[in-house]
């Protein structure tokens, strides 16, 4: 399908603590536990099969409850995951979060051992979907041969390239690969990796980071801010957007919702500024669910939002 997107990387069971009063390490904290299904790259596919845009998920659950629940919603949602790996005696990928009173992440930890079967060989089995999509979207939970073998499949059928850098380890891999992409959302952290500079400590500098990033080959590039908001630079032009203000249940899933709406915009035709703006919407929208995709996102919801 010419308008559909691929995207590729994590599915993954989510579980989150929000403490009910400060931290205190070494010991057990009380909070409220919630599990949900999370993944960069299952969060991105989500939120764009909520808006009716065809999507197809390459990705590897183990053959457990929560790898077969976790395809069965995605599919409920929209999501084709016709493509995607069960692998036997392998768990499927968790991701453990700590949150603070306000929501916002304290520690994450995960254990995603079941991508390494994402392998060079199978995402060339898969070439008919690099063909025959609009735009590809990369996790960088990938291994570092399957993010070249997707990046270079990408490239040899003229596909647009977004990657969500994930996490500034992960973010240091991309360095190479900038000049074949076409959008990069990095948070703060992960700029910082990018660029190898020191810490960005208000939006002008980050304005200037996202201009820098341009200059080193990438189309377009999107630096969230968290409460500052974010901004945005390509080769033509640049701004920055504040946060909308809302309250904050969770902030896990945020800022795959802002990156899967600027990819919503760059495939229907949208400026980069009109794109962010929703991107921020949706941001707002995840932040005051206690789910890692909001279940009511939709274009009417997003453009009625102050």
């Amino acid at each position: 399908m010419a308008d559909e997107i691929l995207v590729i990387g994590a599915a993954n069971l989510d579980i989150k603590g929000r403490l009910f009063g400060p931290a205190v390490a070494s010991s057990s904290n009380s909070c409220a536990i919630k599990t949900s299904f999370g993944g960069v790259a299952r969060n991105i596919a989500d939120n764009l099969a909520r808006l009716s845009v065809p999507v197809t998920l390459l990705t590897a659950v183990g053959n457990d409850f929560a790898g077969q629940n976790i395809l069965n919603q995605a599919d409920d949602a929209g999501v084709d995951v016709s493509r995607a790996l069960v692998i036997e005696d392998e768990p499927t990928g968790t991701y453990l979060a700590a949150l603070d009173q306000a929501g916002e992440l304290i520690l994450g930890l995960d254990d995603l051992r079941v991508l390494r079967h994402i392998t060079p060989d199978y995402l060339r089995l898969n070439r008919d979907a690099f063909r025959t999509c609009r735009m590809v979207a990369l996790d960088m939970n990938l291994t570092g041969e399957a993010t070249l073998a997707a990046i270079h499949l990408a490239r040899e059928y003229g596909k647009p390239i977004c990657v969500d850098p994930t996490s500034a380890p992960r973010a240091r891999n991309l360095r190479p690969h900038l000049p074949l992409l076409d959008l990069i959302t990095p948070n703060i952290a992960e700029a910082e990796a990018l660029l190898g500079c020191d810490p960005l400590q208000d939006s002008d500098q980050a304005l200037q980071a996202a201009r820098k990033l341009v200059g080193l080959g990438v189309h377009r590039v999107v630096i969230t801010q968290a409460e500052r908001g974010a901004c945005y630079a390509t080769v033509d032009e640049s701004g920055q957007f504040p946060a909308l203000k809302c309250a904050i249940v969770d902030t896990t899933g945020a800022g795959d919702a802002l990156t899967a709406l600027v990819i919503f915009g760059m495939r229907e035709g949208f400026g980069m500024a009109e794109s962010l703006q929703l991107g921020l919407r949706a941001a707002a929208l995840t932040l005051q669910s206690p789910e890692t995709v909001a279940p009511e996102l939709s274009l009417d919801r997003l453009y009625g939002m102050e």
